[in-house]
C-alpha cells in the first residue's frame, strides 16, 4: 500500500507537470530555500515529500515546542505510514532507577541504529537531543539470522545475548531481555515492536512467533527473523555530540524552527508560499459539508482526512481514514487538505476488557507467604515438594503448621488452597492440626457473617416497601440532556443507564454500584439518573468526599443541567453560614433540584423529606458517621455509587452477590494512555518537564503530601519559575482561599498547582497534563492511581513522574506499588490496579461491621465464601454442597518438570490452572498455553492432562474416585447413584464398558455403593482406558434420562 503522500504528489503533479509544489522541493531537496511556514501538518507535508523525491535518509532537525514536535511526528506518520524515527528527550523524562524501564530511552536507541545504518526514513531531532553523547565508533551492520529449520546451540545463543548486553529474566516484559527455560527461547530485540520466542527440538529451531507482553502467549508465526546486535551509547571515552555525527554523516538535512522550514537555519532566501490554515473544531456535518463544497469550487486536488464513518462518500475529495493536526489549504498548489471534523467524539468499543488477577491466584506466592487451605486453617507456605517414589511422583504444595505440622496438597485439592489476604499488614497465628480449633474459627466467622447478614436482609426488608410515587419515563430534557453530551455514548455506558432506568422503574428503592476508570464517563451516567428523578419531582443529592471535588461536579453539573432549568446548588464548606442557611431554607421550599455537597449535606437540618436520589462519589473515603447516615437513607431514598478503583468492601460486595453493580470499561478513542516514569528526585529534570508543560501552554500539578514542607517547595518552584504563577492547595489552606485558587486552576490562571492528595478526587483539567509525585513510596497503589487520573483527560499526550529520594532503598511493597502503577498504564487499568492493591496491602474495614477480626483469622476469600452461603440460606436458596472432582489415584508420575518449568511461580499457575478446570475445553486452552510459552512437554505432564481430562469428563457424574495402576482400572460411584434408576445406570455403565478392550467387572463394594474394574497389563494401558471409558460413559449418560 503506498503512502498517503505519494497519492497527494501524484494528483497536484497530474493536475499541472510545471507544478509550484515540484520547484519547492527541487529547491528544498538542492538546500536552495526556506519555506516560511508554522503549521505542524504542512510542515509534516514537506518534509514528507521531500522524503518521497529522494529516497534517502532525511534528517530533520528542529527547535520547537515538545508538544509541537509531537504533532509533526504524528502528522509525519499521517503522510508517510511508516520510517519515522523519533529522539525522545529521555534524559528530561527519566531518571535512572533500577528495576524500572526507560521505553523512551529504548525509541532513542532503535533510531539512532537505523540512521547510522542509513536506513531510508524521516528522522526528527530536536534541539536538546542533538547534544547528546554517542559513540563516535561506526556501528557495524551486525545482524543474526535465524530460520526454522535452522541449527544452533540454545546455550550458545544465550551467551551472544548475554554479550550484547540483554538481561536474563524469568519473562520477558521489556526490550533487551532474554528468557530461555527448557525448548522455549523467548527475547525482545530493541529494533523490534514485539518480543520473539524461538522453540527449539534439540538444537534444531522447530518455530519462530512473535508473542503478546501481557498474557505470554505467541501470535504470528515467522519464518526466519534478523536480529541486529543492540546499539550501546557511550559514557565515557571517545564521543562526539549526536547533532555533529549528523553533520558529518548525513547529506540529507532539514530543520524546522518557529519560523522556518529549510535546509539551513540561516543564509538561504526564504521560498514565499500563501497558504491557509483550515481548523473546523466541533462544526456539525452540515457545516463542514458546505464549507468543503466552497473550497471544492476554487481548488481541484482534494483531500479529506478522518474520513472514518464515510459520511462524504459523495464529496469530489479523495476520502482517507488517516488523520491531521489540522487541515490547510496552498491555492499556488491547487491543493486543500481538510479534516473532518467530530463534533460528537466517539469513544472505543473495541478494547479488550482485562480481568485483574484474582485473589485466589498463587502465581506469585513466595516462600514463607501466608496460605488458608479451607479445611486445615492458616498455615506457611513451604514450597513445592515431589511426593512419592521415583516411579510414582507428583507435585505437592507444602504447608508447615503451627508445632511442626505439614499438610501437602496435591494438584487435584489445590482449590481448596488460596493466599492470605487479611485486614492489615499484621499476620495471623498459624493453625494447629487435629485440635478442632480451626472448625470452631470458621463457626464463629459464620456467625459473624450470619450477623451481617441479618443486617443486610433487614435493610432489604426496609427497602422492599414501595416508593409511593413512580419516575416519569419520558420527558423532552431527557433527550435534551443526551444531545447535549458532546460524546458518542459507550456500549458500557449505555447498559449502565439501562440498568439505572430499569431500576428506577421498580418499586423499590435502587441500590447500584457504577465503576469504571477515571474519565470513562461515570458522572454522566449519574446524570442520566438525577435528570430522571428531578423531572419526577423529586430532589437529588450529589455526595463527594472533599470539597474539590464538589466543587469540580457543581461545574459540570451548572454546565449541564442548568442550561435545562434545573436549580444546582453547592453546600460545602465553600460557603459561609449565611450562604449555607440560605440554601437550606430553598431546599425546605423546593426551590433546589440538585444539591451538591461533602458530608455537609448529611447534616440532620438538612431536609430529606423530598430527596429521590442519593448519587455518593467514593463512597469509601467518608467516616463512620457518615456512611451510617447513608445506610439509614438507603432504606427509603435510590442510591447510585459512583467509583474508579473498586476497595476490598466494593470487591466483597459484588463476589458474593449483595449489591447490584455496572461496570465501564471502555476508554474514549483520543485518549492516550499516560507515560509514566519512576525517578529519584532531583531539581534538574523536574525543572524541563515543568518547563516542557509550562511552554505547551500547559499547566502542572507538583503533589507533596506534608503540608509542613510545602513552604520550602513553593519557594523553590518561585524560584525556577518567577513568571510563573504557583498556588498552594491542601487541607489547612482555608475554605474560601482554597476555593479561589481552584477556580483559578480551572480557568487556567494558575500554572503550577502545588498539592498534598487533597486533589486526588475530582480534579478534571484537561489543560493540566504533566504530574510530579514526590515521595511516591509513601502512597498505596490505587491511590496512585488516582492521582496520576488527574493528568491525560483531554487529547494531549499526559506525562506522570513518580519520585522517590536519592540513596533510598525501596521497601518490597513500595517496590510492588511502583512496578504495578508503571506497568498499568493502559486505558482502564483501574479494576486491575485494585485487585493488585488488594494484594499488596490487605482488604481493609469491610462494610463497617465487626467483620476484621474475623477475616484476619481465616482470610478474606474463605470468610468471602462463609458470607455468601449464609446469604443464600438466608434468602431460601437451598445449598448444596460445593461438589469435588473425583479422586484420581494413580500409580504413576504426574506432575511439571522444573527442568521444563524452572520458575516455581509458573508451576504453581499452571497447577491452579488445571485444578480449577472443569470442563474438557477449558484444559485443552491450558495445554495449549503450555506448549506455546514453554514448548513440547513429556511423559510426567502428558499423563497430568490424561488424568485431569478424565476428572473433568467424570466431575458431572456420580463417580468419587477412580483407581489407575499397571495392573487395573477402578471406577467407584458415590451414594448418589442410589437415587437414579438402577436399571438405566447399570445400562449405561455395561454400554461403555463394552467399548474398552479389557474384561470388566460390575459389583458392589464393601460400603454398598456400585464400582466398576477393568483389568489392563500396564500403566499407559490403563490410563488410556481410564480417559476412553469416561469419554465413553459420559456420552452415554447424558443421552440416558436417569
Amino acid at each position: 500500500m503506498k503512502p498517503i503522500i505519494e497519492e497527494i504528489y501524484n494528483t497536484v503533479l497530474s493536475e499541472n507537470a510545471d507544478s509550484e509544489l515540484n520547484s519547492i522541493i527541487t529547491r528544498l531537496c538542492d538546500g536552495r530555500g526556506n519555506i516560511n511556514i508554522m503549521l505542524p501538518s504542512l510542515q509534516a507535508f514537506f518534509v514528507a515529500t521531500c522524503s518521497l523525491r529522494i529516497k534517502a535518509p532525511i534528517v530533520v532537525r528542529m527547535n520547537v515546542e515538545r508538544e509541537h514536535y509531537r504533532l509533526v511526528a504524528k502528522d509525519l506518520l499521517a503522510f508517510m505510514g511508516e520510517n519515522v524515527f523519533l529522539f525522545p528527550d529521555y534524559k528530561k523524562e527519566t531518571a535512572a532507577v533500577s528495576g524500572f524501564v526507560s521505553k523512551s530511552k529504548q525509541t532513542f536507541d532503535g533510531s539512532y541504529r537505523a540512521l547510522a545504518l542509513s536506513q531510508v526514513g524521516v528522522y526528527l531531532i530536536n534541539d536538546a537531543v542533538s547534544k547528546y553523547k554517542v559513540s563516535d565508533k561506526k556501528i557495524d551492520d551486525e545482524w543474526l539470522e535465524i530460520a526454522v529449520g535452522q541449527k544452533i546451540n540454545p546455550n550458545k545463543l544465550l551467551e551472544l545475548f548475554i554479550s550484547w548486553g540483554y538481561e536474563v529474566v524469568d519473562h520477558c516484559v521489556a526490550t533487551s531481555m532474554v528468557s530461555m527455560r527448557g525448548g522455549i527461547f523467548d527475547f525482545f530485540p530493541t529494533h523490534s515492536k514485539e518480543p520473539l520466542r524461538i522453540e527449539f527440538f534439540s538444537d534444531t529451531i522447530e518455530s519462530i512467533r512473535y508473542f503478546d507482553l501481557e498474557t505470554q502467549r505467541s501470535t504470528n508465526k515467522r519464518d526466519a527473523v534478523k536480529i541486529q546486535k543492540p546499539l550501546v551509547l557511550t559514557k565515557g571515552g571517545k564521543s562526539k555530540s549526536l547533532g555533529l555525527l549528523i553533520e558529518e554523516r548525513c547529506k540529507n538535512k532539514l530543520y524546522i524552527t518557529p519560523r522556518l522550514v529549510g535546509p539551513s537555519l540561516g543564509g538561504v532566501q526564504d521560498v514565499t508560499l500563501f497558504y491557509e490554515p483550515l481548523v473546523f473544531k466541533e462544526m456539525g456535518t452540515a457545516l463542514f459539508q458546505k464549507k468543503a463544497k466552497e473550497i471544492s469550487k476554487n481548488l481541484s486536488s482534494l483531500f479529506l482526512f478522518n474520513d472514518t464513518k464515510n459520511k462524504f462518500l459523495d464529496s469530489p475529495f479523495n476520502r482517507l481514514t488517516a488523520d491531521l493536526s489540522s487541515g490547510f489549504t496552498i491555492p499556488s498548489f491547487n491543493l486543500a487538505c481538510l479534516v473532518v471534523p467530530t463534533r460528537k467524539k466517539p469513544w472505543a468499543s473495541n478494547s479488550s476488557k482485562k480481568e485483574g488477577l484474582a485473589i485466589s491466584s498463587l502465581s506469585e506466592l513466595g516462600w514463607g507467604d501466608r496460605l488458608v487451605h479451607q479445611d486445615f486453617g492458616v498455615g506457611v507456605y513451604r514450597g513445592l515438594s515431589l511426593v512419592g517414589d521415583k516411579e510414582n511422583q507428583e507435585e505437592n504444595i507444602k504447608i508447615e503448621y503451627a508445632d511442626g505440622g505439614v499438610v501437602y496438597v496435591p494438584v487435584g485439592r489445590f482449590n481448596r488452597v488460596h493466599r492470605y489476604v487479611g485486614v492489615n499488614e499484621s499476620l495471623p497465628n498459624l493453625s494447629k492440626l487435629g485440635t478442632g480449633a480451626w472448625e470452631r474459627q470458621k463457626e464463629l466467622a459464620k456467625k459473624s457473617a450470619s450477623e451481617v447478614v441479618e443486617h443486610l436482609v433487614a435493610i432489604h426488608a426496609a427497602r422492599s416497601s414501595p416508593r409511593g410515587f413512580e419516575y416519569l419515563k419520558e420527558n423532552s430534557l431527557f433527550d435534551q440532556l443526551e444531545d447535549s453530551f458532546p460524546y458518542e455514548e459507550t456500549p458500557d455506558q449505555i447498559t449502565a443507564i439501562d440498568d439505572i432506568y430499569k431500576d428506577l422503574s421498580q418499586k423499590n428503592p435502587m441500590d447500584r454500584l457504577v465503576y469504571g476508570d477515571v474519565g470513562f464517563g461515570k458522572t454522566e451516567v449519574a446524570l442520566r439518573a438525577a435528570i430522571r428523578v428531578i423531572v419526577s419531582g423529586r430532589a437529588v443529592f450529589f455526595l463527594t468526599p472533599t470539597t474539590i471535588l464538589s466543587d469540580q461536579h457543581y461545574i459540570t453539573c451548572l454546565n449541564r443541567l442548568g442550561a435545562l432549568g434545573v436549580e444546582v446548588e453547592l453546600l460545602s464548606r465553600f460557603k459561609n453560614k449565611k450562604e449555607q442557611r440560605l440554601i437550606l431554607e430553598r431546599l425546605h421550599q423546593n426551590k433546589i433540584d440538585l444539591l451538591i455537597g461533602t458530608h455537609r449535606i448529611l447534616g440532620a437540618d438538612v431536609p430529606t423529606e423530598n430527596l429521590g436520589l442519593l448519587i455518593v462519589d467514593e463512597e469509601h473515603r467518608f467516616g463512620v458517621k457518615d456512611k451510617e447516615t447513608i445506610r439509614k437513607l438507603k432504606k427509603r431514598v435510590d442510591v447510585l455509587t459512583l467509583t474508579a478503583t473498586p476497595i476490598p468492601r466494593t470487591l466483597q460486595q459484588s463476589l458474593v452477590g449483595i449489591r447490584d453493580t455496572s461496570r465501564i470499561e471502555t476508554p474514549p478513542t483520543d485518549r492516550l494512555p499516560i507515560e509514566t516514569f519512576v525517578q529519584h528526585f532531583d531539581w534538574a529534570p523536574i525543572k524541563e518537564v515543568l518547563h516542557a508543560e509550562l511552554r505547551r501552554g500547559g499547566q502542572a500539578y507538583f503533589l507533596h503530601n506534608n503540608i509542613e514542607q510545602i513552604p520550602f517547595y513553593l519557594e523553590k518552584l518561585q524560584a525556577l519559575f518567577p513568571k510563573s504563577t504557583i498556588a498552594v492547595a491542601h487541607g489547612r489552606v482555608s475554605s474560601r482561599e482554597l476555593e479561589k485558587t481552584i477556580l483559578s486552576f480551572f480557568s487556567g490562571e494558575i500554572d503550577v498547582l502545588l498539592c498534598t492528595t487533597i486533589i486526588e478526587s475530582g480534579l478534571d483539567v484537561q489543560n493540566a497534563n504533566t504530574i510530579i509525585i514526590n515521595e511516591a513510596q509513601n502512597l498505596g497503589l490505587a491511590q496512585l492511581y488516582q492521582i496520576r487520573g488527574r493528568v491525560g483527560r483531554g487529547k494531549k499526550q499526559a506525562f506522570c513522574y513518580l519520585c522517590i529520594p536519592k540513596k533510598l532503598s525501596l521497601m518490597p511493597e513500595a517496590f510492588q506499588r511502583l512496578r504495578a502503577i508503571e506497568h498499568h498504564t493502559a486505558l482502564g487499568s483501574g479494576y486491575g490496579v485494585a485487585m493488585k492493591d488488594l494484594e499488596i496491602r490487605g482488604a481493609g474495614s469491610l462494610f463497617g461491621y465487626k467483620q476484621s477480626g474475623q477475616i484476619s483469622r481465616i482470610g478474606f476469600e474463605l470468610y468471602n465464601k462463609i458470607l455468601s452461603e449464609v446469604l443464600n440460606k438466608k434468602q431460601g436458596e437451598v445449598l448444596v454442597e460445593e461438589k469435588e472432582k473425583p479422586v484420581i489415584v494413580f500409580s504413576g508420575s504426574a506432575f511439571i518438570d522444573d527442568l521444563y518449568m524452572p520458575l516455581v511461580q509458573d508451576r504453581l499457575a499452571f497447577y491452579q490452572k488445571i485444578s480449577n478446570a472443569l470442563e474438557v475445553k477449558e484444559l485443552y486452552k491450558i495445554k495449549e498455553e503450555l506448549l506455546d510459552r514453554f514448548g513440547v512437554f513429556g511423559k510426567n505432564i502428558e499423563n497430568l492432562f490424561l488424568l485431569t481430562e478424565t476428572q473433568c469428563l467424570l466431575f458431572p457424574h456420580p463417580v468419587s474416585k477412580c483407581l489407575v495402576s499397571s495392573t487395573s482400572v477402578v471406577f467407584i460411584f458415590d451414594a448418589e447413584t442410589k437415587s437414579l434408576d438402577p436399571e438405566q445406570f447399570l445400562k449405561a455403565l455395561r454400554e461403555a464398558a463394552k467399548h474398552q478392550s479389557s474384561p470388566f467387572q460390575i459389583v458392589p463394594d464393601k460400603s454398598g455403593t456400585l464400582k466398576i474394574s477393568f483389568k489392563t497389563t500396564s500403566l499407559d494401558l490403563a490410563s488410556g482406558l481410564a480417559l476412553n471409558f469416561s469419554k465413553k460413559f459420559s456420552v452415554i449418560v447424558s443421552n440416558v434420562s436417569l
